[in-house]
């Protein structure tokens, strides 16, 4: 009886967790992105990526646990991770003589670019205008 109680329960958990993955999927989510657009996106998120590991770094400096030797090796370091992934992103953007899809979408709290389906901003959490 507890056990199948248990099960009961942990398959809830499980299947409230993973609802949101499920309903992603069955909006479109990526699917209508085309290879290029969903690398342009893929790179943005480790550009962000990079961008929170280097404040961390930085933090981690002024707060002593971090040698200056070492700081400066990893920030060159992350810093060449974010060159690479700005000329992947360059090369990969459509050049100026392209026609463009549709204008940008950009939250106007933080500055960062929206999904065409978003109601809310990633990064901030900021409702979206319409």
């Amino acid at each position: 009886m507890i056990v199948a109680l248990l099960a009961t329960l942990g398959a809830t958990v499980v299947a409230f967790v993973l609802s949101p993955v499920f309903a992603e999927a069955r909006a479109g989510g990526l699917a209508d992105l085309g290879d290029a657009e969903r690398e342009i996106l893929d790179l943005e998120e480790k550009k962000s990526r990079l961008y929170e590991a280097l404040a961390d770094l930085d933090f981690e400096k002024e707060a002593g646990k971090v040698s200056e030797a070492d700081y400066q090796t990893a920030r060159n370091d992350y810093l060449a991770q974010v060159a690479a992934v700005l000329a992947k992103v360059d090369a990969l953007a459509p050049h100026k003589g392209e026609k463009k899809k549709a204008r940008e979408r950009v939250c106007r709290g933080c500055g960062e670019k929206l999904p065409k389906e978003a109601r809310f901003c990633m990064a901030c959490g900021q409702k979206v205008a319409s």
